[in-house]
């Protein structure tokens, strides 16, 4: 496939046509969704939030779409959630897929059926809502995460639903409890 593997929305676009073809469930997430709900930032790849679509599945729907695809790694724990990171090559342009499942299963299948469909250069596309989206980075564990969950709040504030991102994290506590759910929410909802 050829496009501008500089380019992270180009590539979010080209993985999300790949991944709709092979009939994969995805949300978009991360800098670019982070951009349209709280502060822009500079990014260079595509994250994905998925519930059960594995690294082998996403790098075969790549590979089929045309993708030289290659698998960095998969299911590394990170704080509340789990990477899978796909590379993707373009002669001597690089870039990178990052699938993000939250380590909730009831989360990360609740994560999908949110999402909503937006546009992004003329084309639909799914993306997390601005409350998962604040969860997502409250499951994540470096601090650049909670800036960016911090400017979707600052953003949002009025409009986002605290009584349900209350109740995620009052029970993601629960479902996560070796990842400091309580302590990054207090943070970011400050």
């Amino acid at each position: 496939m050829s496009i501008d593997l500089t380019d992270p929305v180009a590539v979010l676009l080209a993985v999300q046509a790949a991944f709709e073809r092979a009939g994969l469930r995805f949300a978009a997430y991360g800098g670019l969704v982070g951009a349209m709900y709280g502060r822009p930032r500079e990014t260079h790849d595509a994250d994905l939030a998925v519930s059960t679509l594995s690294c082998a599945e996403a790098r075969a729907a790549l590979v089929a779409a045309g993708f030289d695809a290659l698998e960095a790694f998969a299911d590394v724990r990170f704080g509340g959630c789990t990477l899978s990171r796909l590379t993707l090559v373009g002669g001597s342009e690089l870039n990178t897929v990052d699938l993000v499942r939250p380590r909730s299963a009831r989360f990360a299948s609740t994560v999908i059926d949110r999402a909503v469909v937006g546009p992004l250069r003329s084309q639909e596309i799914r993306v997390t809502t601005p409350e998962d989206y604040i969860l997502l980075k409250v499951l994540a564990t470096r601090d650049r995460d909670l800036e960016d969950a911090i400017g979707v709040v600052e953003k949002q504030r009025s409009r986002l639903d605290w009584a349900l991102l209350e109740h995620e994290v009052g029970t993601l506590v629960c479902e996560v409890p070796d990842h400091d759910v309580a302590g990054r929410f207090a943070t970011v909802s400050r």
